[in-house]
């Protein structure tokens, strides 16, 4: 392994590392790396705790919605949101106004679940961006918030 890495670093990447979307790639697989050690022992994904972030705040949120904020098919909510129906973490229901419009919320079981898990997130944070400056971290932060479209200010 020690070789391969070696092999890595004498690599002419060209103007990969110059390219935003390589970057953002390599900052993925880095986030997705740094959730799986710091989450290793609870039962989550990185998706399920994005969803279960948003079911948390928006109590009754629509599948519809869900997907909106993940930017993501409904089939991948679907996936990804059955586990932890099946844990009874989340609640399913049909809407009162359209039967076929669904709703989640966090059951009791799911909202002890989630409240244990959550304070996490800040610890594995902090280890992603430890070479960046508070400033720096912020600057990135909304520099993202902006390439995303989500208006920060």
């Amino acid at each position: 392994m020690n070789e391969e890495h070696q092999q890595s670093n004498d690599l002419d990447y060209g103007l990969l590392h110059g390219l935003l979307g390589h970057l953002l790639r390599h900052a993925f697989n880095r986030g997705q790396s740094q959730f799986a050690e710091v989450f290793a022992a609870d039962d989550i994904t990185p998706l399920q705790f994005m969803i279960a972030e948003l079911i948390a705040n928006n109590p009754q949120v629509t599948h519809s919605s869900i997907c909106l904020a993940m930017q993501t098919a409904p089939s991948v909510v679907t996936t990804t949101i059955k586990p932890m129906i099946a844990n009874e973490w989340i609640t399913r229901s049909a809407s009162v106004s359209d039967k076929r419009m669904i709703r989640y919320a966090l059951s009791a079981k799911g909202e002890d679940w989630f409240g244990q898990l959550r304070p996490k997130i800040n610890r594995c944070e902090d280890q992603l961006t430890k070479m960046l400056t508070e400033k720096q971290r912020r600057e990135l932060v909304h520099s993202l918030q902006l390439l995303c479209g989500l208006n920060p200010d």
